[in-house]
Parts: structure tokens; C-alpha cells; sequence
């Protein structure tokens, strides 16, 4: 693991639990309706992939860690926690949340980059297998996760500088 220099000021428990929470949206997201398809790991690990090298500067050495493994991490991430969902959903919610103080210590441009990716990868998990031909629909078990409602929003206009 190395830490850019927007990331230095983290330890490595917190850096490890940003990287950690791109697998933990997957799960919690393509989990939510009580199964994890096929297509929703494929997809996972699809916008890792493309994220990798099309991202902004500040994100884009996160997604490079996570495409070195990012197969096994999500894999270790289901087995991880329970397989019943609503369980599973809450100690997941339960660990995205400790994002929010790790996000609050970063400047506000980098976390709200962090924010908007993580709530952009939920909602392309969401839309991986449902709606017609299974695909671009959020079902009613997704809708209640997509929005992340256990972080704490982060809004930042690049107007503003």
C-alpha cells in the first residue's frame, strides 16, 4: 500500500477502510435483494477496472490498489459477513460509516470525490442486473442503500475556487 500525498495525513487503517469500501458497496449493494449475481461481481470489478485509469488524479491510485486484487477482495468481502442480507446490510452500514470522520479529516475537494465515487459505483451495481433485459433498474431492496444514507454527504462546487 502507498498512500499519495493527498492521503498522507491518514493512517493506515483509515486509508485501508477507504480502499475496503469500494467491496463494501459492492456487497452491500448487489446484496441487498438477498442474492449476489454473477453479473453484479462481473460489473464490480468492470468499473474498478475502467476506474483505474480514467479517474481524477486523487482517485485514481485507489482504484489502481484495488485492481491488483480487487476479484478476491470483493470475494473475502461476501464471505466476510453473513449471508442473510438484513444482517449483513446493517454490520455493512455499520462499517461504511466509520468513513464519515475519515472523510471529515481530508480536504473537502478529495472527500467529496470520494462521496460522488462511491455513490456513482453504487448506483452502477444497483443497475447491473435488473429492468428490462436485466439491465438499468434499481430494484426497491437496492433503492433503500443507493443513496449510502450511513455517510454523511459532502458537497463541493468547483465553481467555488
Amino acid at each position: 500500500m502507498i498512500k499519495s500525498g493527498a492521503f498522507r495525513s491518514l493512517s493506515d487503517n483509515e486509508y485501508n477502510l477507504i480502499i475496503n469500501s469500494v467491496p463494501l458497496v459492492a456487497v452491500l449493494i448487489a446484496g441487498a435483494d438477498g442474492q449476489i449475481d454473477l453479473k453484479e461481481k462481473e460489473w464490480a470489478n468492470k468499473i474498478v477496472k475502467i476506474r483505474s485509469f480514467a479517474n481524477t488524479i486523487d482517485l485514481k491510485p485507489i482504484y489502481q490498489e484495488l485492481e491488483l486484487n480487487f476479484s478476491s477482495l470483493l470475494e473475502n468481502t461476501i464471505q466476510r459477513f453473513p449471508q442473510e442480507n438484513e444482517n449483513r446490510n446493517q454490520l455493512i452500514s455499520k462499517e461504511l460509516s466509520q468513513l464519515n470522520p475519515i472523510l471529515a479529516k481530508l480536504n473537502i475537494q478529495l472527500a467529496s470525490q470520494i462521496y460522488d465515487s462511491l455513490l456513482s459505483y453504487a448506483e452502477h451495481i444497483a443497475k447491473a442486473s435488473g429492468g428490462f433485459l436485466r439491465m438499468m433498474s434499481v430494484n426497491s431492496d437496492e433503492n433503500i442503500y443507493i443513496g449510502l444514507p450511513m455517510l454523511d454527504p459532502i458537497f463541493f462546487d468547483d465553481s467555488d475556487e
